[in-house]
């Protein structure tokens, strides 16, 4: 019998180095990262946990009070890594730290083990990402091997790299809604949201080509080099910029529906 009492997770879980100082580009590998990050900028949300904090009524709808349950308060002051570790170490429970309540899959789900109780067996039936087999204990163990070689052929699905990797195959209380392969692009759109918030915050109006070129964005095109002029990657370049910015919106907009991104 195997058994594996550590959970884990489909999509990158983060490191941080050092809890006390965690080290910037390790935490910002993690899509967890990012959808913290999304909640911390939902103004609703926002509003939610500064009610919740001063215990008043809210009219916020019962999902959003759900997220919160879960979630908890996601202000912060100060470094945004360090209180991402904070939040993310965070025990919700004696068994469990908010990272794990949260993303991990299930305990059961990555256990191969001997089940001795009906409840688990019952479990193991509902649970389309688990196989209950049944063992008579008086065959000879290479009968066993034969049968379970042609259970495996007909029942399982043995798959290697990112399909093991799929968030479709989660079990996990909250899980990605895609897989996210390009993590910069995800933080290049919001550092594209955080200069317009910045400047909104200011008063100021801010060109999508100015981001641009604060940012370091350039887009490929498929157009041949003389027919090229300046409008042309002026417009190439916002509608780059309107598309990352778009990318931040919208999954700030669906963190406060327990969707990422």
């Amino acid at each position: 019998m195997l058994r594996r009492s550590k959970r884990f997770f489909i999509s990158q879980h983060p490191t941080f180095g050092s809890y006390k100082q965690p080290v910037k580009y390790k935490v910002e590998q993690s899509p967890y990262f990012w959808w913290w990050k999304a909640l911390t900028k939902s103004q609703c949300y926002l509003n939610l946990c500064s009610k919740r904090s001063v215990q008043t009524d809210s009219k916020t709808d019962k999902n959003m009070h759900k997220i919160y349950n879960d979630f908890g308060d996601v202000r912060y002051k100060g470094n945004e890594h360090k209180a991402f570790c904070d939040w993310w170490n965070t025990k919700v429970n004696e068994f469990e730290i908010r990272g794990v309540y949260l993303f991990a899959e299930p305990l059961m789900q990555n256990t191969v083990a001997v089940i001795d109780d009906e409840e688990t067996a019952k479990q193991a039936v509902s649970d389309q990402s688990s196989l209950l087999v049944r063992i008579p204990k008086n065959i000879r163990r290479k009968d066993i091997d034969s049968r379970l070689n042609t259970i495996f052929d007909k029942e399982m699905d043995f798959e290697k790299g990112i399909q093991t990797r799929n968030p479709n195959r989660s079990n996990a209380k909250y899980k990605l809604s895609k897989v996210i392969k390009d993590i910069d692009f995800l933080k290049t759109a919001f550092a594209v949201y955080e200069m317009f918030e910045d400047a909104q915050a200011k008063g100021e109006k801010l060109e999508n080509f100015k981001v641009a070129k604060a940012l370091s964005i350039k887009v490929e095109s498929k157009i041949e080099d003389e027919v090229k002029d300046i409008a042309y990657e002026r417009r190439v370049i916002s509608v780059a910029v309107t598309r990352k910015k778009k990318t931040a919106n919208d999954a700030i907009g669906n963190t406060s529906k327990g969707i990422f991104p």
